[in-house]
């Protein structure tokens, strides 16, 4: 799938869709969605009928309500494109030989945050009850 050259047409927007809904109905507390990208939405049926921006504009809007609307935290890693332009917590790497450490610093970013969130949450509530 690296090799250049390929075809690489996906539905980014409607695979961000799919995986969403498989993964809220799941009974786990705590839901990571983590999408590795080759860069932006491409498939050319689609862009046969519609505006050339009309698969971008798409999967912006999944992006937006997943990361404003929903419990599940995404985090993106793009290979050798640039992907922060769509993803609020998002990574570029230059090839997929870096991919396991890219993956690695997102999980234990995402577990930092947490475990700061819950301590700010534990001094809110001692400072409440010593009120």
């Amino acid at each position: 799938m690296m090799r250049e050259g390929l075809l690489k047409e996906n539905i980014d927007g409607e695979a961000l869709m799919w995986a969403h809904n498989r993964l809220v109905v799941r009974p786990e507390a705590r839901k990571i969605m983590m999408v590795i990208s080759d860069g932006a939405p491409v498939d050319d049926s689609t862009l046969s009928v519609n505006s050339g921006n009309y698969l971008e504009r798409h999967f912006n809007k999944v992006i937006e309500d997943i990361e404003k609307k929903s419990n599940v935290e995404l985090v993106a890693i793009g290979i050798g494109h640039d992907v922060t332009r769509h993803y609020s917590r998002a990574v570029t790497i230059v090839d997929a030989e870096q991919l396991g450490g890219a993956m690695t610093d997102h999980l234990i970013a995402l577990f930092a945050e947490e475990k700061v969130q819950k301590n700010q949450h534990s001094r809110k509530r001692y400072a409440a009850n010593r009120v």
